[in-house]
Formats: C-alpha cells, structure tokens, sequence
C-alpha cells in the first residue's frame, strides 16, 4: 500500500485531524512529480486512504526533465498544452479511484515549483533565468469549475501547496515536515532523490535548502537498456569491489573499449560512468555546500531522510561505498517513502499542517549552488568513487 509507511501515524492522531462532518466526505491528494503522480483517495472523516492510482506524468512527451518543462511552459501556448494534459491525467486518476465524484470536496497537491506553476496556470519564462523569481510562494487554491474540464468535477477546491524557491518546492518542504527536521533540536538531513534532488539541512530554528540535477544524469545509466538507477548503484559498487572499475571511475583495460557485461545484456561503459558520476557529485557537492553553511561537520547530522524515486529504494552500504555519503551517515540514515505524497495527506486532514509550512519557510535560506564560491571545487572533487572523507 502507498500509506503503509504512515497510516499508523494518522490514525494514531486522529484527534487532531480535520475530520468532516460527513462520514461519507472523500479528499484527494496528489504528489505531482516530474516524471510520476501519485494519488490517493481519502476519507475525510477516519484519515484512511481507501484507494491509490499512479501514472507516468503525461508531460514528458514534452521532455523528460524541468529544464525542458521551463522552456516550453514559457510561452502562453506551450503553458497551455502543458496544463491540459495533466489535469486531464488528474481526472483520470480520479475517475479510477471512484464512481462517487459528489463526495469529494477537496484535493491537495504537493509538487514542485515547476509542476506547481503548470496546475497554477503561470507562465515559467521566470524560472529559465536568474534571479529565478517564483510567482507562487504562497498557497494558491481554485474552485474545481476553473481548474477541471469536466464539470462533475467542478464542485471540488483545489489547493496547490506552497513553494520555497525556484527549484524546492512544496514536494520538498512536504517531506522536510513529515519527516519532523522542523521540530529537531539537532541538524537533519533530507534528500529526496528523484528526476531533481532536492536538499534540507535544518533544525528547529535555522535550515538551508538547494537543489542539485540527479536523476537525468542516472538516467544516462539507462542508455540501451543498461540498468534502473537504483541498480547502477548496486552494480558499481560490485564493480569497484572486484576491480572491474577503480576508484577514479575509469573501467579496467579490458573494458575500455567494449565496455562491461555482467549479465542480461547490459552493458556498462564510459559513458554510462561518466553520467553516473555527473549526478553523484551534484549530490555530493549539494550536501558538502549545506553543511558548510550550516557551519557543522558530516557527524553533527542526527539522521538522514531519503526520499524520491530511486532514493527510496538505494543501499545504503552501495551509496556509502561508492562516495554518495560520508561513512558517518550509515547508522543514520532512513527511508521517508513518498514524503511529498504523505504530506499533501495531512494537509488535507490537518489545517495546521500548511501553517507549519510557512513557518518552516521562514527559517530556510534558499541556496543557488552555482553562486557558491568554492562549489565548482566541491563539485570536482566528488567525480570519483572514492569514500567520502570528511
């Protein structure tokens, strides 16, 4: 089930949710991610989930990552062609989950800034280029009747969730919530690692926040075939261990040429390295920049938070041995599920749970990496597949 990670959690604070006066009263919400949606159908009244639908999100015929989002949503008509297609996708959804549209009243969606703006109807020429203004801090909700086609559907609010910067959006601020970094004495550490990787470093009272290009680069592992990148983890880490390809990432002599293959037709070469090396340093240049600013070192992180589609499916012994995190971050880390998804759940049972977000909001400084001075080293210095030396 999509909730079993957490429905424990809300049933368990029951007395505190937003209960409907109807018991009958359904409520959808929706993490909207780049590549994937996900939906859940929810009684309002017990905080159960009672149906899940998910789907390729159906506007990566336009593009595979937000850059290519961004320059087609920049124009009023890409914007348009853009807007359609996921909120006919969203009906659909809907209509897969039940046969009792009436009932429902609200859906809450948690996605990124980008995904966000899309549903919004806001043009994105600002997110394409510095200083990267977001049109949509704010929660933002409209009346079904302007946002759906059908109008069975026309009864239903829709409340988009706030977004921090151009590139850490509700999704984000969502997991960081759900996942407590609010409410922590100590620093923690959220990754969501998806098409994007979005990144938190917060306590109760300070945080930073960026955002690194991780899955497109993954994706280069995906070139004929080769590997999911969850496995690409995995089989370099194998790799490494028996000397197939060495710390600098460059494959042995054998290989060189033809590349490896170790099973089912894959074929792991120089290229697909090289792409794999691209993502891991962004991430490990990421969290390097955070902590740096944070003014602590690697140990002073109490946990670790992963999320997003290949994070929550990572070793983190492969992730470990292969230079993603610092050796420290073993006994610490932990799966957060889909986190975005979870807290667009709370917000629909919860009214507190969006005034959590604009207060975490207000202790986070939102960070552009390629404005670091020193990032381009950090970057460097993490294109291998050495262990994180801290």
């Amino acid at each position: 089930s999509i909730l079993a990670g957490y429905q424990a959690e809300i049933e368990a604070d029951a007395d505190s949710l937003h209960s409907d006066s109807d018991p009958d009263a359904l409520g959808i919400a929706v993490d909207l991610g780049t590549t994937t949606v996900a939906m859940e159908l929810v009684q309002l009244a017990t905080g159960k989930a009672i149906s899940q639908h998910g789907f390729m999100n159906p506007q990566i015929k336009y593009g595979s990552d937000v850059i290519s989002r961004i320059k087609k949503g920049s124009t009023r008509d890409g914007l348009d062609e853009l807007e359609n297609v996921i909120k006919s996708g969203l009906s659909d959804g809907i209509s897969a989950m039940t046969n009792h549209p009436e009932r429902i009243s609200r859906m809450v969606i948690s996605g990124n800034t980008t995904m966000n703006s899309i549903l919004e109807d806001m043009t994105l020429e600002n997110l394409g280029h510095a200083p990267f203004q977001i049109k949509n801090p704010d929660a933002l909700s409209v009346n079904g009747e302007e946002f759906f086609v059908d109008k069975k559907y026309s009864h239903i609010n829709v409340t988009c969730l706030p977004n921090l910067s151009a590139f850490v959006g509700a999704d984000a601020l969502c997991g960081a919530l759900v996942c407590g970094l609010d409410r922590s004495d100590t620093y923690q550490l959220f990754a969501d690692l998806g098409t994007n990787g979005e990144l938190i470093l917060a306590n109760r009272t300070n945080g930073y926040a960026t955002s690194c290009a991780c899955g497109p680069a993954f994706e280069g592992m995906l070139k004929r075939g080769a590997v999911i990148p969850t496995t690409a983890f995995d089989l370099l880490y194998t790799m490494k261990n028996m000397k197939i390809v060495n710390e600098d990432g460059v494959l042995a002599d054998r290989y060189i040429k033809g590349g490896y293959s170790p099973a089912n037709g894959v074929k792991i070469n120089m290229d697909m390295i090289h792409s794999f090396l691209l993502a891991k340093a962004a991430i490990c240049a990421g969290i390097d920049s955070l902590i740096d600013m944070a003014g602590i070192s690697p140990a002073d992180i109490s946990k670790i938070h992963i999320a997003g589609g290949f994070g929550c499916s990572l070793k983190i012994n492969s992730a470990i041995g292969l230079g993603l995190f610092p050796d420290c971050f073993g006994d610490k880390a932990e799966f957060a599920g889909n986190s975005s998804l979870h807290g667009a759940h709370k917000c629909l049972l919860d009214d507190t749970f969006i005034d959590r977000i604009y207060e975490f909001k207000k202790i986070l400084t939102a960070v552009n990496l390629g404005e670091l001075d020193g990032f381009d080293r950090k970057y460097y210095s993490h294109m291998d597949l050495r262990s994180w030396d801290i």
